[in-house]
């Protein structure tokens, strides 16, 4: 088993925005869900264009708020992860390799913070 202990920085961009954290390949989810570019677009009104449902999110990751800690409890066989806006946007994705043995389990803790607003789509990006 691995631990993930993700904190999400305070941010006033995407500030009632949640973020997903997805364990798992960023190809293969961009595959299964036809997403081809990792950061989405505005639409006219200076609004992000939605690009996945939420639902879809909820089933394949663990929702984070702004300011918030999660900690996600992960299968051995999960070497990735990476986050989601609501819409769509997906940040870089964390390798999971080397984490801290504690009390037999192997611990990563990783911080996120948002990049892109004013004239992108904001994002979430792993530091």
């Amino acid at each position: 088993m691995k631990r993930l202990i993700v904190t999400r920085k305070k941010k006033l961009a995407s500030a009632l925005m949640p973020y997903w954290v997805i364990p798992g390949s960023k190809q293969a989810f961009k595959a299964q869900f036809g997403i081809y570019e990792d950061i989405g677009k505005n639409d006219l009104l200076g609004q992000p264009v939605q690009r996945i449902d939420p639902a879809v999110l909820d089933a394949n990751g663990a929702r984070i708020k702004n300011g918030e800690q999660i900690v996600l409890d992960l299968a051995d066989n999960i070497y990735s992860v990476f986050a989601s806006t609501m819409t769509g946007s997906l940040s870089n994705e964390v390798y999971l390799q080397g984490g801290q043995i504690i009390d037999g389990v192997e611990t990563y803790y990783l911080n996120m913070t948002t990049k892109g607003g004013m004239k992108t789509v904001s994002y979430p990006w792993f530091e």
